[in-house]
């Protein structure tokens, strides 16, 4: 592959993270601009900013072989604790080689800031697709739930080895499924929230053998906060991580789209059994 090296990406000290003041507010932008030109003095072209959150920045380029790539960046201003959090999605995403999940390509520090370098899902993510068009039809529906149950198939059965060692995405939602009009294919994005599972599609815990079983702490849970709109109330109450999550999201986002709303909690007044849809 003949992408430039990111090792040699300049980092500014001085990338502020709270926009307190018009001082830092250019200085902010001033970070932006940077990153853009440094991104294309690498040979990226149609460098622009796609996203930004609390923990990070994201950027989009292409290569010289016209291929999309995405550039997440954290904020060297957060813990450490924090910042190596996307180490940790990096890591997540680079156990997976599905068409249906971002390509792993790189991870790379520099100075005190994470950079991760994936793939760019094609299309348009599910929640600007439901703003633009209204409520999903029922067809459109069945097609996604059936790649969505794809997707939940592929992580409840990955193997570290010869170990089962299920993973959980943890914040499963429609602007993290990103649609390709194309090819009729969805991605999953936004690894951030993704673990290995504590417990199995059954709700038994998972251990390696008998010994890890006895001394498997049924207390603690390694799960993280997905989007609360759309994670179930297991995950919200810190419950031990499982498929049941992402399962969950999936239900909510189905919901979601199906009623044109941009939550579960509609649920309450809007039942699903009312929308029309089929048993299936």
């Amino acid at each position: 592959m003949a992408q430039r090296a990111i090792t040699n990406f300049y980092i500014n000290e001085e990338q502020s993270i709270y926009l307190l003041s018009h001082r830092d507010a250019k200085k902010h932008k001033q970070w932006l601009n940077i990153c853009i030109k440094q991104l294309t003095m690498l040979g990226y072209k149609n460098v622009e900013l796609i996203g930004s959150g609390a923990f990070g920045f994201v950027f989009a380029g292409i290569d010289d072989s016209q291929q999309d790539w995405v550039f997440k960046f954290s904020r060297i201003t957060l813990a450490q604790s924090v910042r190596d959090r996307l180490e940790d999605e990096a890591y997540m995403l680079s156990r997976f080689d599905h068409p249906m999940i971002p390509q792993f390509y790189a991870f790379e520090r520099v100075k005190k800031q994470g950079i991760l370098m994936m793939a760019r899902a094609e299309g348009e993510d599910l929640e600007q697709l439901s703003i633009r068009q209204g409520k999903f039809t029922a067809k459109q529906l069945l097609d996604l739930a059936l790649q969505l149950h794809q997707l939940l198939h592929v992580l409840r059965n990955y193997r570290g080895g010869i170990t089962p060692m299920p993973v959980v995405h943890g914040d499963i939602k429609p602007s993290n499924l990103v649609w390709d009009e194309r090819s009729k294919t969805l991605s999953l994005v936004d690894w951030g929230s993704s673990v290995y599972a504590q417990l199995d599609a059954s709700g038994q815990p998972i251990a390696a053998n008998v010994m890890d079983l006895m001394s498997a702490d049924v207390t603690n849970t390694n799960a993280r906060m997905g989007d609360v709109y759309f994670i179930g109330d297991e995950q919200m109450s810190g419950a031990q991580s499982s498929p049941r999550f992402d399962e969950q999201g999936v239900a909510s986002t189905l919901y979601a789209l199906a009623s044109a709303q941009s939550c579960r909690f509609g649920a309450q007044v809007i039942p699903a059994s009312s929308l029309g849809l089929p048993k299936e």
